[in-house]
């Protein structure tokens, strides 16, 4: 299923042209999560967050161009140009280097704000570093390009791809990467889109200029470092409700900095109150869920807003924008009505 929208930006002369908006092909299955259950997980505590995983099957899917069938047997990692030892790893060698298990939120630059591309997930890999380290970039290496089997390209800055919390990975959610989500190894770099996490990687190559792949060239964000988020995720949008005392839950996610605070306004954005954060156990890769205890909330209907700050100490921005360039921005609200 095809699903692409295109805008008009009018240049200079007034001719208009097109940029993808949403740029990723949609497939029918695996299209992503309606809501993330946040309330199910009350009872896990501190540990919650890293409790919630979505299913496989449930997990958002995207790709730019056809999802390849890659022949383990032939398929080879690479890693050369500016480098003093190029290497190469087949997947069996990549599979005994030092494991790494580690729990990751991803999520596509073209989810909108409340949207179902992202998801959480177990991942099985090994460090992306000391790997690196072993090809020693020459000085003159001031970029990466990453190759994926499909014809995708991306770019970093050496020194954030050499970051120690980026890793390979090899398996989801205790089982061997499927294909269509990036069999037999991708790349991940916490606090990042998807755009800039390539699936079915095959050569990380070093290179002595900013390259812009794809994507970039059209105008998408080359950074892609992940906007602040917070989303109220039960009560959904029109719902009504009743009692004394009523919980309100979401989750909040930022870029590497992670979450440090949300707030809850109940009154349309006019006055914040603190929504107690109860599960962040790792703020840099995982999402945070919050809670507030709505207290004896008035008949009649009401405008609920959620927005956070990162460990950086950032407000999210309460200005609307859409997902082209740099991801969505703007206050999550849904209206409520009290009976």
């Amino acid at each position: 299923m095809e699903r692409r929208r295109f805008i008009t930006i009018a240049g200079g002369a007034g001719v208009g042209i097109l940029l993808p908006y949403t740029f990723y092909r949609y497939l029918e299955a695996g299209m992503g999560l309606s809501r993330v259950g946040v309330k199910d997980y009350l009872n896990d505590g501190p540990q919650a967050a890293l409790r919630a995983i979505t299913p496989t099957g449930d997990f958002y899917l995207t790709s730019s161009r056809g999802e390849p069938s890659v022949d383990a047997s032939k398929w080879s990692l690479r890693v050369d140009g500016l480098v003093e030892q190029p290497l190469q790893f087949r997947l069996d060698e990549i599979r005994r280097l030092p494991p790494y298990d580690t729990i990751l939120t991803l999520e596509c630059i073209s989810n909108p704000v409340a949207g179902k591309y992202i998801g959480n997930a177990s991942w099985r890999g090994t460090l992306l570093k000391p790997l690196l380290e072993k090809a020693r970039p020459k000085p003159q290496a001031v970029y990466a390009v990453l190759h994926g089997a499909d014809g995708y390209t991306t770019g970093h800055p050496v020194p954030q791809l050499l970051g120690d919390k980026n890793f390979l990975a090899y398996e989801m959610n205790g089982e061997p990467l499927n294909r269509l989500h990036g069999f037999p190894l991708r790349i991940f770099i916490p606090g990042k889109y998807g755009m800039k996490l390539p699936k079915w990687l095959t050569r990380i190559e070093f290179v002595n200029r900013e390259f812009l792949g794809y994507w970039e060239t059209q105008g998408w964000s080359n950074a892609c470092d992940r906007q602040t988020q917070s989303v109220i995720d039960d009560p959904p949008d029109r719902a009504r409700i009743s009692g004394k005392n009523f919980v309100i839950t979401g989750y909040a996610i930022a870029d590497a900095a992670g979450i440090s605070k949300v707030e809850i306004s109940t009154d349309g954005g006019r006055a914040w109150q603190e929504a107690p954060i109860f599960s962040n156990p790792n703020p840099s890769q995982v999402w945070a869920f919050w809670k507030y205890v709505w207290v004896d909330p008035p008949k009649g209907k009401h405008t609920v807003k959620v927005r956070a700050t990162d460990g950086r100490g950032r407000l999210q921005t309460a200005a609307r924008s859409a997902e082209w360039p740099d991801g969505a921005t703007g206050y999550h609200s849904v209206t409520i009505e009290v009976g």
